[in-house]
Order: C-alpha cells, then sequence, then structure tokens
C-alpha cells in the first residue's frame, strides 16, 4: 500500500535528452501532488474480413502533466530556472546568503532534467522532463503555491533496475519542510512604466494573485525515437501574464488606466525568515482587463489582468533588465541553479 505521506520526489539536471541521470539527497524536492501520465496509442488493425478486431500495435508514446508544490524559498531553483533560461552564478548576499539571479533566456534548448518519484512500491522515472511553464499564485492568509507544467520523453518504471530505483531511493529523505513562501510577507509595488523607480508610495494591497509564464513547448516523434518525443522546442511567443485580485472596487485608476493603455512596472518581494528573500520583477506590464462588475448586494470587486512584455528599454529602477520577467532568489544556497 502506498501513500502520499510515504513518496520522496527528486529533480535534477540531465545532459542527454532520453538518458536519466541519478537523483542524491541534494536533489529533493517536497510537492504537495502531481498528475503526470503516460499513454501509448493502440494501432488497430482493421482490415476487412474480420468479425472483431484481434490485432493492435502500439504507437506513440505521450507523456507529460502537472506537479504542484508550495513556493519555497529554497528547493525549487532549478525547475524554475528551467523555464526562465538564464541564471547566473549565485552572487554572496548578506551572511552566508547567496543571491540567484534568474532572467528569461530566448529559448530553453539543451534545458531539461531527470525526475524520480518514489512511491512505495517503485520508482516512476521521467529520464527527461522539459519544464514547458509555471504558475504561482497565492491569496491572503495562505501559502503560496507553484503549478509546473511539464513535457516528458516516457515513464520507467524501476524497483531494483534503472538508474533511480528503490536501492537509490532508500538514501534519499524529505529535505526540511520549511521555508515556504506565505503571502503575508509580500509586497506589491506598481507604477507607470515611464514614471520614476518604484517605491513606497507606488504599494498596491491586493488580495490576491497568480504570474504565470508558459513557454509553448512541442516535441515531434522521430525516426530511431522508440516513439518517445525528441526535446520540446518553442512552437510560438513565450505567454506571461499576471492577474490580481482586489476584494473592493475603490478607485477608477484601473479602468482608465486600461483605456488609456497607460503601461505600467511592477515588483513583488517577499521576505522570509533569516534573510530569506524572493522578488519577481516585471518592467513592463500592459493590462488586458479591468472589472467592476456588480454580482448581487455585496462587495464590488475588482479584478484586473495584465500580459508581461519585453520593456523597449530599461524604466527607472530596473537598469539592466530586458525580458519581460526576472527573479531573483535569495537563500543558503552555494550551487548555481542551473548548475
Amino acid at each position: 500500500m502506498s501513500t502520499g505521506r510515504e513518496i520522496k520526489a527528486a529533480f535534477k539536471k540531465a545532459a542527454t535528452w532520453g538518458t536519466a541521470v541519478a537523483c542524491a539527497q541534494a536533489d529533493a524536492i517536497l510537492i504537495t501532488s502531481e498528475s503526470i501520465t503516460r499513454k501509448r496509442e493502440q494501432l488497430l488493425d482493421d482490415s476487412a474480413g474480420q468479425a472483431y478486431i484481434a490485432a493492435a500495435d502500439q504507437g506513440l508514446i505521450t507523456c507529460g502533466g502537472e506537479l504542484q508544490a508550495y513556493l519555497r524559498y529554497q528547493g525549487l531553483e532549478a525547475l524554475l530556472a528551467m523555464v526562465m533560461g538564464q541564471a547566473e552564478p549565485p552572487s554572496p548576499a548578506d551572511g552566508d546568503l547567496y543571491d540567484h539571479n534568474l532572467s528569461p533566456a530566448a529559448n530553453v534548448d539543451g534545458l531539461f532534467g531527470t525526475l524520480a518519484m518514489h512511491k512505495g512500491v517503485s520508482v516512476h522515472e521521467f529520464p527527461a522532463v522539459k519544464v514547458e511553464g509555471f504558475t504561482i499564485s497565492g491569496k491572503a492568509g495562505q501559502p503560496l503555491s507553484i503549478n509546473f507544467n511539464v513535457l516528458c520523453d516516457d515513464r520507467r518504471i524501476n524497483t531494483t533496475d534503472g538508474v533511480n530505483n528503490n536501492a537509490a531511493f532508500s538514501a534519499i529523505g524529505a529535505p526540511p519542510a520549511a521555508g515556504r513562501v506565505l503571502f503575508r510577507q509580500g509586497r506589491f509595488l506598481l507604477n507607470d512604466r515611464d514614471a520614476e523607480a518604484l517605491g513606497p508610495a507606488d504599494e498596491i494591497r491586493p488580495s490576491g494573485f497568480s504570474l504565470s509564464f508558459k513557454r509553448n513547448l512541442a516535441g515531434d516523434h522521430l525516426a530511431g525515437g522508440g516513439d518517445a518525443i525528441a526535446e520540446p522546442i518553442a512552437t510560438g511567443f513565450p505567454e506571461l501574464s499576471l492577474e490580481l485580485e482586489f476584494p473592493v472596487y475603490t478607485s477608477d485608476v484601473f479602468l482608465r488606466d486600461l483605456g488609456a493603455d497607460t503601461r505600467k512596472k511592477m515588483t513583488i518581494s517577499f521576505s522570509g525568515a533569516g534573510g530569506q528573500a524572493m522578488t519577481f520583477i516585471m518592467p513592463h506590464v500592459a493590462l488586458t482587463n479591468a472589472e467592476a462588475s456588480i454580482n448581487g448586494a455585496g462587495k464590488i470587486t475588482h479584478p484586473i489582468a495584465a500580459t508581461l512584455l519585453a520593456p523597449a528599454s530599461a524604466p527607472a529602477g530596473m537598469s539592466g533588465l530586458g525580458g519581460p520577467l526576472h527573479v531573483v532568489i535569495t537563500n543558503d544556497r552555494a550551487s548555481g541553479a542551473l548548475a
């Protein structure tokens, strides 16, 4: 019998698509759920002259899904960096802490890893996993969550065989359940893109938010690939979006800015215990929706939606930032997120 309390999960950067790498304790991650499935076509032989179809051949493999977790100040850097595309070497911060700067690359070719999950009976190993995107969300009074979208070459069920098997995972324990990012630790700053650098006067107070980055990747099935996909590549532009929820409609600012197409810049920063921190920097925010709809006699809520664009030039206070989203994580990890 297996339960979620007993599972172990780990993710490690890999070098060759389709070839698993061994996960170790340093690669262990905490998750809340996963829904990664592996399907295979059955190619029916529907030749005439049969009362019923009696034969079929196996066809293409489709493998992928979602991985969910609480957002933490430490432990998910590699998965985040797989989507962002660039991770600078850690730079020393206060005390024993390091800053990890993640920037958006033009593409994420060559960035993938091995995901392995021990489910009590066996290790479910996904040798090559492409992290297509993530969605970070949170609301007042709760910890933040993160959802990763993944595309995989295949799934292997390992007990005694395989790179990551039961014996290998017996040496891996769950990482410390600490350092969750809490909504109450957050600070939201927003002003016009052409205004001065963000400061205390620009603070806004939403009751919830959602931040998404999707790469729009797809993998092709090629000869010699054993019916599994080759490494996925981009099929379109990356899509980045932001949603903010305000519990009560109190101002026309966003409605007017939407009508006037007033572009914004924004940061969302979280500060944890011991100097840990996480900041999301958005130099070019274009509003796409602002509502103040009536729904009965209660409060009129005020949801906002926006798309994140690359800036033509870096706005004030964001020198050197040329992409639509930049992430800075401060923790005590000394190695690089893509090391």
